[in-house]
C-alpha cells in the first residue's frame, strides 16, 4: 500500500523524531521509531471502539482521519434528542436510531476509504474470538461492570508461554486504551493486559 497525497500530512506527522521520543541509534523492539512504515502500519490496524457517545465520536472521528481504514463499533445505546450537544457525528433526524450504525454511516461518508463496521449489542454478547481479532481496543464505556468485564476478558485472552530457551513471554497481549469524562474533567489511560496496571 503506497502513502498517497492524501495521507501526506499524517506522515509527516508519523515520520517525524519526538522530543519526547528515545534517544538515538538502535531502539529495542516494540518501540517507536520514525518513518514511513509508522502510517502503513496504523493504515492496516483493525481496531475496535467501544462506545459511541460523547467519547466514542471523537475517537472514531480521529481514528479515521489519523489513517486507520478498518474501524469497528459496539454501542447498545440509540440516538437522544440530548446527545445532540456533544455527540457530533448526529443529527436531529437521527434520533432514535441506533448510535453505532449511524456514526459508523456518517464516518464512512466523510472519510471515503475508511471502513466502519457497527455492531448494535453489548459487549458481553461477544466472545474471546472477535475480541482477538483487534490490534487495539480503544474504550468510551460509561460504566464501570463493562470496564472490569472488558479488563477480564483482555486478560483471559493473554497465554503465558515459554520459547526454546526456557524463558517465559506473553501472547495475544491487546492494548485497552481507556476514557472517561464526568463533567469538564476527563482520564484516560492505557491497559496492557499482564504487564499494565488494571482494573
Amino acid at each position: 500500500m503506497s502513502i498517497d497525497s492524501r495521507w501526506a500530512g499524517v506522515n509527516a506527522m508519523y515520520s517525524r523524531p519526538s522530543p519526547f521520543g528515545n534517544e538515538t541509534g538502535s531502539l529495542p523492539n516494540g518501540e517507536y521509531e520514525p518513518g514511513t512504515q509508522v502510517l502503513e502500519n496504523v493504515r492496516s490496524a483493525k481496531v475496535l471502539v467501544i462506545g459511541a457517545g460523547g467519547l466514542g465520536c471523537e475517537i472514531l472521528k480521529d481514528l479515521a482521519l489519523s489513517g486507520v481504514t478498518d474501524i469497528h463499533v459496539i454501542d447498545l445505546d440509540t440516538i437522544d434528542v440530548t446527545n445532540l450537544n456533544r455527540q457530533f457525528l448526529f443529527r436531529k433526524k437521527d434520533v432514535g436510531r441506533g448510535k453505532a450504525e449511524t456514526a459508523a454511516e456518517f464516518i464512512q461518508k466523510r472519510v471515503p476509504g475508511c471502513t466502519v463496521t457497527p455492531y448494535n449489542c453489548k459487549i458481553q454478547d461477544k466472545d474471546k474470538e472477535f475480541y482477538m481479532q483487534f490490534k487495539v481496543i480503544i474504550s468510551g464505556l460509561d460504566n464501570i461492570e463493562a470496564r472490569r468485564w472488558l479488563n477480564g476478558m483482555l486478560h483471559s485472552i493473554v497465554e503465558r508461554c515459554v520459547d526454546e530457551d526456557g524463558d517465559e513471554y506473553f501472547d495475544n497481549m491487546i492494548p485497552m486504551i481507556d476514557g472517561g469524562t464526568e463533567g469538564l474533567k476527563g482520564q484516560a489511560r492505557l491497559i496492557i493486559p499482564k504487564i499494565t496496571a488494571c482494573f
